[in-house]
């Protein structure tokens, strides 16, 4: 019980501790909020002024929003503690890989969370486009979130001295989230219809936890053999 305290205790602490970096680094930090709000204004009123904005193009938008932060997220996670020289500190750290690997995802979660939050709201306030913060629809952001966020973490923890990772992780993230995109366009569209089953849901939540499981399990071997 005690270490399960101490390895949560270590994990609120890196998490805490990359808000802080970053907050120390406003303008790059805002740059994801400002493209978030910049890319809802753009969408809702190119979309909107021409065919209105549809279930099926508010579905492909959310998804290159989260891919585009998660790629973000990928070059912001491990690889900046590498570029810093502090990853092989953390590495010796008394905390597990698999400890390391959830607080980095719990910050890119958040970070992804967020800005897509902020999106689906810019597209309702300048597009009209309200189905993309039903609850539902919100919900459904927030799950694919956490797919974009774990393949992100992974991406970042895989590639972290690849000279080529500026090319190699924009491409990993994109063809390992092309089954989950294919699973959850259908179902974005369904709940910006106005057609929505909570079954949909738990099939996103059930991709999420399966992803999740196995690279949680893989980390504990990239991480110490990185």
């Amino acid at each position: 019980m005690t270490s399960r305290a101490s390895t949560l205790r270590s994990i609120v602490a890196l998490v805490a501790k990359d808000f802080t970096v970053d907050m120390r680094r406003r303008i790059e930090s805002g740059s994801t909020l400002i493209f978030a709000v910049a890319a809802g204004v753009l969408v809702a009123y190119l979309m909107g002024g021409v065919a209105g904005i549809t279930p099926a193009a508010m579905a492909v938008s959310v998804s290159l929003v989260l891919l585009f932060l998660a790629v973000y997220g990928s070059l912001a996670g491990f690889v900046r503690e590498a570029e810093k020289g502090t990853l092989d500190g953390l590495r010796l750290a008394p905390i597990g890989p698999e400890a390391l690997y959830v607080a980095k995802l719990i910050y890119s979660y958040i970070l992804l969370a967020v800005n897509a939050v902020a999106y689906s709201f810019t597209v309702a306030l300048f597009g009209g486009a309200w189905e993309a913060v039903s609850p539902y629809a919100l919900a459904a952001t927030l799950l694919a979130s956490l797919y974009l966020a774990s393949l992100s973490s992974f991406t970042s923890a895989i590639l972290v001295f690849s000279e080529a990772r500026g090319v190699l992780m924009p491409v990993m993230i994109l063809v390992l989230s092309l089954p989950y995109i294919q699973l959850a366009g259908p179902i974005l569209v369904g709940i910006y219809s106005g057609r929505t089953l909570i079954s949909n849901l738990l099939l996103l939540a059930l991709g999420d936890a399966g992803f999740l499981i196995i690279v949680l399990w893989l980390s504990r071997f990239i991480l110490e053999t990185a």
